[in-house]
C-alpha cells in the first residue's frame, strides 16, 4: 500500500468512527446502527484490500513466474535435445572419417611392406656377394640404401601397429611367463647396437626366485625392445645402461636407466604423443617416427600396467612399466606390434 492511499483510507476511516459516535451520543441510533454497519463493511473491505488482495497477486505472479521457467525449461530441453542430436551426428560422421583414414592407412602401409621387403631381400643378395663380388665403394653405397629401406620398413609397420591400437582391432594372449627371460632374449637381440657403440649393459640384480608376469609375450616383447633400443639410441658412445626388475607384490615393476641426452623439462607431457619427439632428440638422431613410445605406452596400459619416466637433460633418462602378476578378468585385443 502506498502512502497516498494510507492517508485517504485512514482519513475516510476516521470520519466513519467520529460520525458514529456522535450519532450515537446524540441518541440517533438508527442513524448509529448505519454508520456502524457501514462502519464494519469498510473494514472488510480494508482488510480484503489490502491483506488478502497483495497475496492473491502474489500468487499471481508466482504462478506467472512458474510458467515461465517452465517455458523456459521446454525451450531449454527442445535445444539440449537438438544439440545432442546434431553431436551424435557429428560424432558418427567423424567415426566414418576415422573409418575411412584408417582403411587408407591400412591399404597404403600394407602396399608400400610389399615392395620394401623384395627390395631388401634383393639388398641382402647383392650384399652378401650372390650376385658377384662387390667393391668397398659399392658394398658401401648399397648397406646405405639397405638401412634406409630398412628404415622405411619399420615406419611402416609402426603406423599399422598405430592404426590397430587406435581402431580397437589388436587382440591380446595372455599368459604366464618369465620377464627375465624377456630380458635375456631381447637383450641378446640389441646387444650388437649397443657394442657398437661401446655402451655397457648391466643388469642391477641376480633376480633369484622372481615370479612370473600375467602378460602379452609378443607385444610385451616390442616393449621391451623399444626402451631399450630408445636408451641405446640417446646415450652418447661409451655410455651406459642399467636394467632392474623389482618385485612389487601383485606387480612387477621393470626400469631401464641410460645416461643419455635426457628430456627437456617443457617437452616432458608430450613424450608420449604420437608423432612426438624431443627437439634435442631430433638433433641428436635425426631417423624416428614418433610413434614407438606411443605405441609402447598403449601396450602396458593394455597389460594392466602403467608407465612413467624420470629425465634430466644432459644426465639421461629413466623408464619404468609395471605389468600384472595376477590374471586379468578383462577380455582385450592382441596386436603384433613392431616398435622402432
Amino acid at each position: 500500500m502506498n502512502s497516498t492511499s494510507y492517508k485517504f483510507y485512514s482519513i475516510l476511516l476516521l470520519i466513519l468512527v467520529i460520525l458514529t459516535e456522535i450519532m450515537m451520543l446524540l441518541g440517533i441510533s438508527n442513524t448509529a446502527s448505519i454508520l456502524t454497519s457501514c462502519l464494519l463493511f469498510f473494514c472488510i473491505i480494508l482488510a480484503y484490500r489490502f491483506a488478502v488482495l497483495p497475496d492473491i497477486h502474489r500468487v499471481e505472479d508466482q504462478l506467472k513466474k512458474l510458467q515461465q521457467n517452465a517455458n523456459d525449461y521446454g525451450v531449454g530441453t527442445r535445444l539440449l535435445i537438438r544439440r545432442d542430436l546434431e553431436l551424435s551426428r557429428a560424432n558418427e560422421k567423424l567415426r566414418d572419417v576415422d573409418e575411412l583414414k584408417s582403411n587408407f592407412i591400412s591399404i597404403v602401409a600394407h602396399q608400400l611392406r610389399t615392395p620394401l621387403s623384395g627390395i631388401k631381400w634383393m639388398l641382402d643378395m647383392i650384399i652378401n656377394g650372390e650376385m658377384g663380388e662387390l667393391n668397398n665403394d659399392q658394398k658401401t653405397f648399397l648397406m646405405k640404401s639397405y638401412e634406409s629401406n630398412n628404415r622405411m620398413i619399420n615406419l611402416v609397420n609402426d603406423m599399422l601397429s598405430t592404426d590397430r591400437i587406435q581402431s580397437g582391432k589388436v587382440h591380446y594372449g595372455f599368459t604366464y611367463l618369465s620377464i627375465i627371460d624377456l630380458l635375456d632374449s631381447v637383450l641378446f637381440e640389441v646387444s650388437p647396437a649397443a657394442v657398437k657403440k661401446n655402451i655397457t649393459i648391466e643388469l642391477k640384480s641376480k633376480f633369484m626366485g622372481m615370479p612370473q608376469a600375467y602378460v602379452d609375450p609378443e607385444t610385451m616383447r616390442a616393449v621391451i625392445q623399444n626402451l631399450l633400443e630408445n636408451a641405446i639410441k640417446y646415450t652418447i658412445v661409451g655410455g651406459k645402461i642399467e636394467v632392474d626388475v623389482q618385485n612389487k607384490r601383485d606387480h612387477l615393476e621393470v626400469s631401464i636407466k641410460d645416461n643419455g641426452i635426457g628430456i627437456p623439462e617443457d617437452e616432458k607431457a608430450k613424450l608420449f604423443s604420437r608423432f612426438f619427439r624431443a627437439a634435442n632428440a631430433i638433433k641428436f638422431e635425426t631417423d624416428g617416427s614418433g610413434l614407438g613410445l606411443y605405441i609402447t605406452k598403449a601396450i602396458v596400459e593394455a597389460n594392466r600396467g602403467k608407465i612413467w619416466f624420470e629425465s634430466e637433460v644432459g644426465r639421461g633418462s629413466t623408464f619404468y612399466f609395471t605389468v600384472p602378476l595376477g590374471i586379468i578378468n578383462k577380455t582385450v585385443n592382441k596386436s603384433a606390434t613392431t616398435t622402432t
